[in-house]
């Protein structure tokens, strides 16, 4: 599924509605969508940071879509969404509900030049690109992110660009008010994915994306400008794979230059053995840091907010880390992933981040750089190709850069179950 498409095929929803509407079956219009309910427990949330330490909730929710294709050349989409909170007592966040709303709406034409083929797509749409370290639809919250936008993608033989305009969609709690600020937010961009040079089965991603924001995350009320590029490694062969991503920062936060970086080095060894294991390891080195003139605090933009875990308790900013990870098919439907992370602060002057890139814990007061361990399991059954059940367990284990500042050790239980339709 590629950066234009996340709305699953008619295979794989379980009543696969869809009706030709005229003899040629070139106009075709199809339904569908999912609900999801998922229960999830804090044990000294935010590491004990919250106002509320532990906390449990269900929330529920409920996606349908209609899509019109003509043809292949014109395409109308909309999709409604709605979300409901239930128990929490910390006061709940934008993303967690949401009355019936417009989660997306637009249009999509294509044109076949030769061997080149032109997209264009405008009005509220996802966006998500790569690995979803900078750009994705925040899967784990009630609600996902999407983006008023403007794109144009390319394609010629082996590579694809695309180029947009967008403005973050922000979540009201009543129906049908979720609107973009485009005077207050802008993101820009132009991505592009090839082939590498280490032949077939390798790809490569370059990119260039633009942000300017009104009021900074780092200086509140302050207008920030962020130029963010990149380039992604990534492919498969045999029983190798790989996933490593480079990235530099720069830019401005009011009277201060930014200059910042992120490098990511993952790699995977799948054995022809009893349960198929998949061995894993990766690396991330994010900078931080800040003085009276420069700011070296990475921004991880839009990611995706389990990013190390599906409790997403710390932003990808201002740390190093290595994570190590053992993946099992326990049988064909059923799976098993265990891993370990290791975190240590980039700077122990900058703060610890939590999602979405919100300071959590202040400075080490003696230079202390462990923020601790983090022991994750998961397990996904998946009787149908349109049900899921995951269950899912973290815990982290607070290192002395954390419990300096008073921080403490966290639990994280997930129940989530998905039906496609």
């Amino acid at each position: 599924m590629d950066a234009w498409d996340r709305v699953p095929p008619p295979a794989e929803s379980l009543l696969n509605l869809k009706m030709s509407l005229d003899e040629t079956g070139e106009s075709q219009l199809r339904f569908g969508g999912h609900a999801r309910t998922m229960v999830e427990s804090y044990r000294n949330r935010d590491f004990g940071f919250a106002p509320v330490q532990n906390d449990d909730w269900v929330h529920h929710r409920l996606q349908m879509f209609g899509v019109w294709e003509l043809d292949r050349v014109f395409k109308l989409m909309a999709e409604l969404t709605w979300g409901e909170m239930q128990g929490m007592e910390n006061d709940p966040g934008p993303p967690d509900q949401d009355r019936l709303d417009l989660l997306q709406l637009y249009t999509q034409t294509h044109y076949n030049l030769g061997d080149t083929s032109l997209k264009l797509r405008a009005g509220r749409q996802m966006l998500f690109y790569g690995s979803g370290r900078l750009l994705a639809h925040r899967e784990g919250a009630n609600q996902r992110l999407v983006h008023d936008a403007l794109r144009l993608g390319w394609e010629r033989r082996t590579w694809r660009m695309d180029t947009f305009i967008a403005s973050p969609v922000q979540v009201e709690p009543e129906s049908f008010d979720n609107a973009s600020r485009f005077h207050q937010t802008q993101l820009w961009g132009l991505y592009a994915t090839g082939p590498s040079p280490f032949g077939e089965g390798h790809s490569v991603d370059i990119y260039y994306l633009g942000l300017r924001r009104d009021s900074s995350p780092l200086a509140g009320g302050q207008q920030e400008l962020r130029h963010t590029l990149g380039s992604r490694w990534f492919g498969k062969e045999g029983p190798w794979d790989y996933n490593h991503e480079f990235i530099f920062q720069t830019g401005d936060v009011a009277d201060r230059d930014i200059l910042a970086c992120a490098m990511s080095l993952g790699g995977g060894y799948t054995f022809d053995a009893l349960l198929s294991p998949t061995l894993r390891i990766r690396g991330d080195l994010i900078s931080g840091g800040q003085s009276a003139s420069e700011v070296n605090t990475f921004d991880p933009l839009f990611q995706a907010n389990n990013y190390f875990n599906e409790g997403g308790f710390i932003s990808p900013s201002n740390l190093y880390n290595i994570n190590p990870r053992l993946g099992l098919q326990l049988t064909r439907r059923l799976s098993l992933d265990l891993g370990v992370n290791f975190l240590w602060r980039f700077d122990t002057s900058d703060a610890v981040y939590s999602a979405p890139f919100r300071p959590m814990a202040g400075e080490a007061p003696n230079g202390e750089r462990y923020l601790g361990t983090a022991y994750n399991a998961s397990l996904s059954w998946d009787p149908h190709p349109a049900f899921n059940i995951l269950l899912g367990f973290t815990h982290h284990e607070a290192g002395s850069s954390l419990s300096s500042v008073g921080g403490q050790d966290v639990n994280y239980l997930q129940v989530a179950a998905r039906l496609e339709f």
